[in-house]
């Protein structure tokens, strides 16, 4: 026990012998890369909600039933749509598709149902057939077209001037199975010569297809210059070429290990989980760098390399497993998140920081004792700059330590306000810049046919046959007609309007508004006479389930949400008898990630801030300290609530996650300037003195380490996908803001307690 507790003191660390430290690190890093191959690339909708979620749990069920509420939408526009020579290549790459074996079904002018009337009854028939093109002039096709009463909005535009080819894929899982149906789209369209008309690919298929590449895009650039930038900022604070070598290896088997941690935990990897080898690579960094630091000094001190490697790991071991410990505090909150990606985002990157220090306190040290012959340079590298920096802006806090923290409460008081304005938003729309090209295209579409934002309206009956009822059906009727007036709606489909335009075609009159039937024989009588399939994709054939589809024109989880409380509204306010209401589809998917992510962040903020809080009192044996530790560590949270606020950047599924990280890597540095500060004053050293040397020390590495994971996760911020660009600028703006409030509060709190008249000066302090 005594052994252990001196180990864990960092009073004596045993080192492994040299050869099997390189062995251990090698064997990790190599043992690794066959797991990152089998790294699994997913970023379906699905994997944002728990599995056992109501709204994942309908949405299964309505699998069951029901065909897939996603959709690639191809967009063409042109004079010679309805020409035969553009309906033929257009039916042509339909029946392309169609045998794709990922596609459930493919919707256009020449494969959907019209409803015509007969002499005994109706027909159901194509509404444009490709084996009879001659039979009407494109004119004629066109009015036909226009005349439908389902494929305006849907298929063809209202003036007539665009169509589209709808590809809905069958229950999908996979991003990589999207991805592979919009290639095939995109060659049927090339192959039949369609790209002139072509102008613009969207839907859900197409949003996840292009977030997919923007991965693979973020991760073959952002993880090499990560690793780059960190090397050559190694090679300005060490100015050695054996620990920048020795740090690559580190950072290349730390990252290796973390995302293999993924594989084996069965996780994909998504835009959220993309984060963390650039996360893993910083830490990395920043976590050698506070060892470099110390053996920087001790060199300075002319301690022979043996000694110089020992007192390095005695000053830095300690803090160093605390740092790892409230790190992993802080992402490891983030389980309390209840999305699946954020929850292995938190995990992932807890078990990377116990890897972080398996690395750098156990296995670098031999290596470099061994391998790390030559002289480190006394004072010509880039610590000696950051030293006089910090020293100077500690010198300055304590001087004026009550100006300090008085501006900073009137600063944070003034800037409540804009922390007040951080909206709770997620908006698909918004993944993207306008300029982008699905943003574009999503646009268009919408400008031309509806909304591409799918909800749906479930209506679950009693008992079979419950939605016959020509009772059932009117209120159905009058829930979708108020639906549609709604301002975000663009178009409501039910079977209600193919009832209706049987009904129609039945009769041979023109009904108007009174074209529903109200007779449960005459219901009856037209399903048996119907002979399509179109309706059976908005009612099961027991008729005891169906849907009413929405197409919304508003992307924002908040928008989204609000139509969905108005419709449950409306339905408590005029309820149908004898059927349950429920919503679902995509919407509502995306929509519940906003009550997810408020109350995980509530819920994350105060679990890192109380575990946190509890690990630093049980190291410095003060909860005053570990107070005083946290105060200058709270601050870059509220500045970046404050940026958030400002700017308009939303909290999102990606921006939630800041709050944990950032907590748990700027209160590391806080713990190496205290523990300094405590270690001198253990020693006899003055209060004043104490806090000056303790910043010059420590302060210097700070100040490095800040500036190499600012840049490091400003990287980030180049991503064309907006939430990881938001995560990466607003880390290295809390990043930056860390370090100048710890570099400004920490010399302030600790000198209130100060003589108000020191004997010695403090710019004349001498070293310890």
């Amino acid at each position: 026990m005594q052994t252990l507790k001196t180990w864990l003191s960092g009073e004596r660390i045993p080192m492994l012998p040299p050869w099997l430290a390189l062995a251990l690190l090698l064997g990790i890093l190599l043992g690794s890369l066959p797991f990152v191959l089998k790294l699994h690339f997913n970023n379906a909708p699905d994997i944002y909600s728990p599995a056992d979620s109501p709204t994942i749990e309908l949405r299964e069920s309505l699998f069951r039933e029901f065909p897939n509420d996603e959709a690639v939408i191809a967009l063409f526009e042109g004079d010679a749509l309805y020409s035969p020579a553009f309906l033929a290549a257009l039916d042509r790459a339909a029946k392309r598709m169609e045998r794709h074996p990922a596609v459930d079904r493919v919707l256009t002018l020449t494969t959907v149902e019209h409803i015509d009337a007969t002499d005994d009854g109706f027909a159901v028939s194509l509404l444009i057939d490709p084996d009879d093109l001659a039979a009407r002039t494109p004119a004629e096709w066109k009015a036909r077209v226009l005349g439908d009463a389902f494929a305006p909005g849907l298929i063809a535009s209202r003036d007539g001037r665009a169509v589209a080819l709808v590809v809905r894929p069958k229950i999908l899982k996979e991003s990589l199975a999207r991805r592979d149906i919009q290639i095939a789209l995109d060659d049927a369209i090339a192959s039949e010569k369609l790209d002139r008309h072509h102008t613009a690919t969207a839907g859900t298929v197409a949003q996840t297809v292009e977030e997919l590449r923007s991965i693979w895009r973020d991760s073959a650039i952002f993880i090499p210059l990560t690793v780059v930038i960190g090397l050559a900022l190694m090679w300005w604070v060490v100015g050695r070429v054996r620990p920048v070598v020795v740090g690559g290896l580190a950072m290349g088997t730390v990252v290796a290990a973390s995302i293999a941690g993924l594989v084996l935990a069965g996780q994909p990897y998504t835009p959220i989980t993309a984060m963390i080898p650039t996360l893993m690579a910083a830490y990395t960094t920043a976590t050698l760098l506070h060892v470099y630091a110390a053996i920087q000094r001790a060199r300075i001190a002319l301690l022979p390399r043996p000694q110089r490697i020992a007192r390095a790991l005695k000053e830095t071991f300690k803090p160093g497993l605390f740092n790892v410990l409230t790190t992993g505090a802080g992402l490891l909150s983030l389980l309390l998140v209840d999305i699946p990606p954020v929850q292995a985002f938190g995990l992932a990157g807890a078990v990377g920081t116990l890897m972080v220090f398996l690395v750098v306190f156990i296995l670098v040290p031999p290596i470099l004792l061994k391998w790390d012959t030559p002289r480190w340079p006394r004072r010509r590298s880039g610590m000696a700059h950051a030293r006089r920096v910090a020293a100077s802006v500690a010198v300055f806090s304590l001087r004026h330590a009550k100006a300090v923290l008085i501006v900073t409460g009137v600063l944070v008081l003034a800037a409540i306000p804009l922390v007040m304005q951080v909206k709770v938003e997620s908006n698909i729309i918004e993944f993207f810049a306008p300029e982008h090209g699905i943003s574009r295209s999503t646009s268009r579409i919408e400008a031309k046919l509806s909304g591409v934002t799918g909800l749906e309206i479930v209506l679950t009956g009693t008992a079979r046959d419950s939605l016959k009822d020509p009772a059932t059906l009117a209120r159905i009727k009058a829930l979708q007609t108020w639906a549609e007036r709604q301002p975000e709606v663009d178009r409501a489909f039910s079977l209600v309007d193919v009832l209706e335009e049987m009904n129609r075609a039945f009769s041979g009159e023109d009904l108007g508004d009174a074209a529903l039937p109200d007779d449960r024989r005459l219901v009856e009588q037209l399903l048996l006479i119907y002979d399509g399939k179109d309706l059976y994709e908005l009612v099961n054939r027991e008729f005891q389930r169906g849907r009413i589809t929405l197409s919304l024109n508003v992307h924002g989880a908040n928008e989204i949400s609000q139509v969905i409380e108005r419709v449950r509204a409306h339905v408590a306010a005029q309820p149908i008898p004898g059927v349950a209401v429920d919503l679902a589809g995509y919407g509502r998917l995306f929509s519940d990630q906003e009550d997810r992510i408020v109350d995980g962040q509530v819920k994350s903020f105060s679990s890192a801030f109380l575990q946190i809080l509890l690990l630093m009192a049980l190291l410095f044996r003060s909860l005053r300290g570990a107070l005083i530790c946290l105060v200058p560590n709270l601050a870059p949270l509220f500045f970046i609530f404050v940026v958030m606020g400002t700017v308009g950047i939303w909290l999102d599924v990606a921006t939630v996650l800041i709050a944990g990280v950032i907590l748990g890597i700027t209160v590391d540095d806080t713990i190496h300037l205290y523990h300094g500060y405590l270690h001198r004053i253990r020693s006899g050293v003055s209060p004043v003195f104490a806090i000056i040397r303790s910043v010059e020390s420590s302060g210097r590495a700070v100040i490095a380490i800040s500036v190499v994971l600012i840049a490091q996760f400003s990287l980030l911020g180049l991503s064309d996908f907006r939430p990881t660009a938001h995560f990466g600028t607003l880390c290295a703006v809390g990043l930056f803001a860390g370090q100048v409030f710890e570099l400004l509060l920490m010399p302030a709190l600790l000198g209130l307690r100060l003589p108000k008249k020191p004997q010695t000066k403090l710019a004349t302090a001498p070293s310890a």
